[in-house]
């Protein structure tokens, strides 16, 4: 392992410790970051390291610990080694007696691509600083530089951390919470340039495929522009943009002063799918207001050893949800048809999910660190995402203050408000306090709105909001479908029943979701021909399931239901007023015609 150069921080006096950290990754091909931290002016008898659970965006304890072998403590040099202890399952503890120079040597194994872990390989190494480094606790606040080791001499690092004068490779955090938001990557990632407001940006590609990065890169400085004016200006001095271009990822998370997004490969040529990318890019940019900087009291002081609550999940990624797709629209990217036609999406899916009959938005929040990221057979059942209902919610607070106000206020308002009150001085806002900001915007008592659609499970009036906007949600169905009630995939050559609806004739019959699907009356049938095979029916009819559950074969006798919705759009009422085509035009800028 190659020695960590000796270095102190300018800011260091003689009483607090200097943190130094070397990563180092001689051998890419077998997934280890190999990381040196070396701890000068120690004045303890013992050194305490812990590290995170959990990384702030992404509300699930992933016991990042998990990854780490090979620790070791010394005093530097080749010289004495120190005795250390594993207290717990993220806490390790070293005995330094009298020595102020202590380096601690472990590996992190490194072999997972998402925006949120590590990745090592022999085209790059990338990384986010809760799954690879220690904090000491009580100097979190405490001066870090990294010092990076790249794999090839052709390697470059691309973070957002600024650079040591005169230390090669190496870069400084002002604190651990910074470390912790500012992702690394090391390879021949591509860089393009741009300049948004008078401010540099930059945009960093690892992989291959079909991303055009001059149409991207003019297309994002669109978002930001329209981004900025909401908000009044851009809250740094430089932002960068890192994407991982992968055969099926797709994923995003928020950092300060830059983004970590993964997309398909070749995702970028057909128009939807680049629409999608683009509201990527439109979500986690916006986090760096709301998020990073308007951020709800339990997530102000971050805890990283286990979960942060709070029931304000909704609107920290609901709001964003609603801007991703409103943004890339007043950008020019996609014109209002295509606006429309996306909010129809998410309010079908959101409609075809029975768990939001069940599961409110607020506790769909609290419940983010046992739920979402958890998903099971009966998640659709009995839980619904608070990006997705937090995102429904704010279109109809959006077009409630619109309506109130003639446009002349709308949800822009409360998320400037938001941002005038706690997020320039990053200040926790809690659940009432955020309450109070729309109200006040709105100019109304909001309290029966957040005791429905919030705090509790009424059924979205869409039509109610839209109605002024010369708009209406009406349900679709191509081709009416008898009522069964259950998903079918195929999976490793087996028709597998993934998802049982509850209180479907499925259900009822005693269908099981993992049950593998063999036949209809008798007749071999697919998850492809499923639906097909339906029609043949009449509502009522009663037909034969034959499954097997547990290697048992069954026969089920099935009484099929009213066909369901299959999807919703959002269409124009028939002869709209001048009220409601003026509206419209307030809200999105172009004609209901």
């Amino acid at each position: 392992m190659t020695e960590v150069i000796t270095v102190r921080p300018n800011s260091t006096t003689s009483t607090t410790p200097a943190i130094h950290y070397q990563v180092a990754m001689p051998q890419p091909e077998s997934h280890l970051f190999e990381v040196t931290l070396q701890v000068q002016s120690w004045q303890q008898r013992m050194l305490d390291l812990k590290m995170p659970v959990w990384t702030p965006g992404s509300y699930l304890v992933r016991e990042y610990a998990k990854h780490l072998q090979d620790f070791s403590a010394d005093i530097g040099e080749g010289k004495q080694t120190l005795p250390w202890r594993k207290c717990s399952k993220n806490h390790w503890q070293v005995e330094t007696g009298t020595a102020s120079v202590i380096r601690v040597h472990y590996r992190i194994f490194a072999n997972e691509l998402t925006v949120r872990t590590n990745h090592l390989d022999h085209t790059h190494g990338y990384f986010n600083g809760a799954a690879l480094f220690f904090f000491i606790p009580g100097f979190e606040q405490q001066r870090i530089w990294v010092t990076i080791l790249p794999a090839q001499p052709d390697w470059h690092i691309t973070t957002a951390l600024p650079e040591v004068p005169g230390k090669s490779n190496t870069f400084e955090s002002v604190d651990f919470d910074t470390l912790v938001d500012s992702p690394f990557e090391i390879g021949c990632q591509r860089l393009h340039d741009f300049e948004v407001l008078g401010k540099p940006h930059q945009l960093a590609i690892w992989g291959r495929g079909n991303a055009e990065p001059e149409r991207i890169v003019a297309d994002t400085k669109k978002i930001v522009e329209v981004e900025a004016e909401l908000y009044g200006g851009l809250p740094y001095d430089h932002y960068l943009f890192l994407l991982h271009l992968t055969g099926s990822g797709f994923g995003g998370l928020e950092h300060k002063y830059s983004c970590s997004l993964i997309f398909p490969r070749f995702g970028f040529r057909a128009k939807e799918q680049y629409h999608r990318f683009m509201q990527l890019v439109a979500h986690e940019f916006f986090h760096l207001w709301n998020v990073k900087r308007i951020r709800p009291k339990a997530l102000e002081v971050f805890d990283y050893e286990q979960e942060n609550y709070t029931s304000c999940l909704w609107f920290c990624e609901g709001a964003t949800s609603y801007y991703d797709l409103m943004i890339p629209q007043r950008a020019g990217i996609y014109d209002t048809k295509t606006l429309l036609e996306n909010l129809a999406k998410e309010i079908t899916r959101l409609q075809k999910t029975p768990g939001r009959k069940l599961q409110p938005a607020s506790e769909s929040s609290l419940d983010a660190w046992i739920k979402l990221y958890r998903r099971d057979a009966n998640s659709d059942n009995c839980q619904i995402s608070y990006y997705l209902k937090g995102e429904m919610v704010c279109l109809l607070l959006d077009l409630l203050i619109r309506t109130r106000h003639e446009n002349q206020r709308s949800l822009d308002d409360v998320m400037r408000q938001m941002w005038e009150q706690f997020g320039k001085q990053e200040i926790g806002y809690t659940a009432q306090q955020l309450q109070k900001v729309i109200e006040s915007v709105a100019g109304l008592n909001l309290s029966g709105f957040f005791e429905h659609y919030i705090d509790g499970t009424t059924e979205l009036p869409f039509n109610e909001y839209l109605e002024p906007f010369g708009l209406k949600v009406v349900a679709a169905q191509e081709e009416p479908v008898p009522f069964l009630g259950m998903k079918v995939k195929p999976k490793q050559g087996k028709e597998l029943i993934e998802f049982v609806e509850a209180g479907s004739p499925a259900e009822v019959a005693g269908v099981n979701a993992g049950d593998e699907l063999l036949a209809i009356d008798g007749l071999r049938v697919i998850a492809e021909q499923l639906s097909d095979r339906l029609k043949d029916y009449e509502v009522a009819d009663t037909l034969e399931l034959s499954v097997f559950h547990k290697d048992e074969l069954r026969t089920l006798l099935v009484t099929l239901g009213a066909p369901q919705p299959s999807r919703y759009q959002i269409v124009s009422v028939e002869n709209p007023t001048q009220a409601q085509k003026q509206h419209f035009a307030g809200w999105l800028g172009t004609s209901l015609s």
